[in-house]
């Protein structure tokens, strides 16, 4: 692996992370007033689905700005998910339970591999 090819794959990471950070707030922060366990049922529902959707743009972003499939980009962007969630609850940061915030980072991180493996799911080679 090239230095050329390095600076690639960090550029996408930092991209879809930049995109999930920005997707993520709008979703949460902008559409709804912060989504938590105390949440009424509807914004836990499509808060949950917009945050989901929002996990699937980040990791097409991060897909397309590379143009090429490395799964360490899935890999570092799943890394990157799970310590926050870790440091969060570790450090007392949520007021909600560890199991919702584990179905949360999960979520996020299952759709940056769904958005990043999208082309391959939908889209079948021709021969």
């Amino acid at each position: 692996m090239n230095l050329s090819k390095i600076l690639r794959i960090t550029l996408s990471i930092i991209i879809g992370e930049v995109a999930l950070v920005l997707a993520t707030t709008l979703a949460q922060e902008v559409l709804f007033d912060g989504i938590g366990l105390s949440s009424p049922p509807s914004e836990l529902l499509f808060g949950g689905v917009a945050t989901f959707v929002a996990a699937i743009i980040a990791g097409i972003a991060a897909r397309f700005s590379l143009n090429q499939q490395s799964f360490i980009i899935p890999i570092s962007m799943s890394i990157l998910i799970a310590t926050e969630m870790t440091y969060l609850i570790l450090a007392n940061r949520t007021n909600d339970p560890v199991w919702f915030d584990i179905l949360a980072g999960s979520s996020l991180i299952i759709g940056v591999w769904i958005g990043f493996r999208i082309k391959t799911i939908f889209v079948h080679k021709r021969k």
